[in-house]
This record gives structure tokens, C-alpha cells and sequence, in this order.
């Protein structure tokens, strides 16, 4: 994830200095990796964090990041997920 990103960053051109500065809180609030997503040039981060360690990283996120900038951040715009078990192939009838 965090190789993806900086060659978002820097090969394509299409992250900006507020997805880039979201990105590096993610990694310092404990993500084991960080990268835009969404198409970058401002869009939104995605970030791989241990579920043990999630409730800090929120609170590290929301602070180091949104109040930080002035910003005010809600249930809408920081949240967490759980992986799903991605794409598959379903061979029988609907």
C-alpha cells in the first residue's frame, strides 16, 4: 500500500500535499500501510491498521489530521471497515 501510493504520488502525479499529509498521519497513528484511493488529486485514503490497534488510530487521525487543520470530521468521513472477501467467481444458477 505504501509503495502504491507514492508511485501514485510520484509517477502519476495524482495525489496533492492534504491527501499526501493524510496519508503519513495514517502511517504514524500505526497503519501497517496507507495510499489514496478514490482517483486521488484530493480524494480519500484507505488504511490497513490491526483491529487492536483501531481505536487509537482514530483518535490519533481525527486529532494529528482533521483537528489539526481546522477541520471538523464525522462518522461520514472517517470510519472503519472490515476486508471482505473480495471478488469470486459463483458457478451455478441465481
Amino acid at each position: 500500500m505504501n509503495d502504491s501510493h507514492a508511485s501514485c504520488r510520484d509517477l502519476y502525479d495524482c495525489s496533492c500535499e492534504p491527501l499526501d499529509a493524510l496519508v503519513e498521519t495514517c502511517r504514524k497513528a500505526g497503519a501497517l500501510g496507507a495510499r489514496l484511493t478514490g482517483a486521488g488529486w484530493g480524494g480519500c485514503a484507505v488504511a490497513l491498521v490491526p483491529e487492536e490497534k483501531l481505536t487509537g488510530f482514530m483518535e490519533h487521525v481525527r486529532h494529528d489530521y482533521f483537528e489539526a487543520r481546522g477541520l471538523t470530521v464525522d462518522d461520514r468521513s472517517l470510519f472503519a471497515t472490515r476486508p471482505g472477501a473480495g471478488a469470486t467467481i459463483f458457478e451455478g444458477r441465481c
